[in-house]
């Protein structure tokens, strides 16, 4: 059985390498879809019993590794010298220095990643992360799964 839950956040980045507008600083509003599988708890008076995993616990996780840690922030490449540069000297405003180029696929990729170490299968159903989808707008998405990060 799957289930998901959605997370929001507002994030700035800038691609220092994009032919268009997108080497700019902008943001978004992005939107993350977790996507979790496992049996149904079947322990007998436990307080997930019937549900792969409480939509509840999901949110926490995410919320506490991702939508806490971005929020109302930049994400910088580590190579973006200029950008680097700035948050060194500028270190109050809250930034994520990261080591790849911040496109939505690389962003997902790196949510799967932080997320998937987090799910615990407390109650060996086989609970697991499978899939991470990141809207950078309402039109456009990028999709993570765990084979899209193996050998990262």
């Amino acid at each position: 059985m799957k289930i998901s839950r959605q997370i929001e956040w507002d994030m700035g980045h800038r691609i220092p390498n994009h032919g268009s507008v997108c080497r700019n600083l902008h943001g978004h509003r992005y939107k993350a879809e977790i996507l979790v599988e496992g049996k149904l708890i079947g322990r007998m008076g436990a307080v997930d019993e019937g549900m792969v995993m409480d939509f509840g616990e999901i949110k926490k996780i995410a919320t506490r590794h991702i939508h806490d840690v971005l929020d109302h922030g930049f994400m910088v490449w580590e190579k973006d010298k200029l950008l680097v540069n700035f948050f060194k000297k500028n270190d109050s405003f809250k930034h994520t220095v990261v080591d790849f180029v911040p496109t939505a696929e690389n962003i997902a990729a790196w949510v799967f990643l932080t997320l998937d170490k987090h799910f615990k299968d407390k109650f060996k159903t086989g609970l697991r992360l499978v899939l991470i989808k990141v809207w950078e707008t309402p039109t456009s998405l990028a999709v993570c799964g765990r084979r899209d990060v193996n050998g990262r």
